[in-house]
């Protein structure tokens, strides 16, 4: 184009040169726009095939990046629901052991309520019991006492047989320690 702008400057005769050209060069350059467009077309085409070959490769991809997410989605709903339904047993079974140990404790302390009442009546019991017998040895010490003086203000003794006699009451009164401590709380003391 150059040239062809140098010789159009340079004369009028233009159009004769590029007939020049045609005939010395048409051919070649006719033959040179073919293959180039043959190759243009060939470009053209492979350019369409790794486009349409990049958009099947791409929807591929992104039809298996879809099907994992949605695997993994689906895993995670599995396991979130397989989470639930293990922290419903495990509340399930907390629930149950729990109202066992309540169980077990209402047991016990029914248990223990009638333990506490079966002391209680036996310690009750016993204390009757021991009453009646500290009353019994103590009105029995009572009338020996009782007895012991009426005799000696009856008879005369002397003071080695009044002082044996007070011995044996002593220990009378020493062999029962309930009698002796019911002795003592009424001023009698025993040696």
């Amino acid at each position: 184009m150059a040239s062809q702008a140098r010789e159009g400057g340079a004369g009028g005769d233009a159009p004769g040169v590029d007939k020049i050209r045609d005939l010395l060069f048409g051919n070649q350059m006719q033959d040179y726009d073919r293959r180039f467009s043959k190759l243009e077309e060939r470009f053209l085409q492979r350019f369409k095939d790794v486009e349409s070959e990049a958009k099947r490769n791409l929807e591929t991809y992104e039809s298996n990046a879809k099907k994992q997410v949605d695997s993994l989605a689906t895993q995670l709903r599995n396991e979130k629901d397989a989470r639930a339904e293990a922290d419903k047993e495990i509340d399930r079974n907390l629930r149950d052991q729990n109202q066992a140990l309540e169980k077990q404790v209402r047991a016990l302390s029914d248990q223990l309520s009638e333990l506490e009442r079966e002391i209680a009546d036996r310690m009750n019991r016993s204390d009757h019991l021991l009453r009646e017998e500290i009353k019994q040895k103590n009105e029995s010490a009572q009338m020996l006492m009782e007895k012991i003086f009426s005799d000696l203000s009856n008879v005369k003794t002397d003071r080695n047989l009044l002082a044996g006699l007070f011995v044996e009451v002593a220990k009378c009164l020493n062999q029962d320690p309930v009698g002796s401590k019911g002795n003592s709380e009424r001023g009698w003391k025993v040696s």
